[in-house]
């Protein structure tokens, strides 16, 4: 079964918990797509996408054009960081806890930076 967050016979059966699609149709490979887009939209160079999504640029430009820390700097901190937050926000207003492990993990951390955000200094 798909996202089945255990491996072997039966697994299905062991499972406490598995991905289900956000929308229907929705696959890894559109996750990919999905990524290019919101780094598109923040404006990342070409290099830092192809390396990102591990494509493979023979053209003479990407000879010379390599990727920076600035350019990953940029990326994390101006865009995909506040995507991420606001993705975890979202779900947590859905409610504050998950059965899958990782999740819940992310959730109860971001509940508690929220929370830490909003006490008085």
């Amino acid at each position: 079964m798909p996202g089945t967050l255990v491996q072997g016979r039966k697994a299905e059966a062991r499972a406490t918990a598995c991905w289900a699609p956000i929308a229907p149709g929705l696959t890894p490979h559109g996750e990919r797509h999905s990524h290019k887009m919101h780094m598109e939209e923040l404006g990342t160079p070409k290099v830092l996408m192809d390396e990102r999504m591990g494509h493979i640029d023979g053209s003479v430009s990407a000879r010379y054009s390599h990727v920076s820390d600035a350019m990953r700097s940029r990326l994390l901190g101006g865009g995909l960081d506040t995507n991420w937050n606001v993705a975890l926000d979202a779900r947590l207003a859905m409610s504050p806890r998950s059965a899958v492990g990782l999740l819940d993990m992310l959730l109860l951390a971001r509940a508690d930076e929220l929370a830490e955000q909003l006490e008085p200094r």
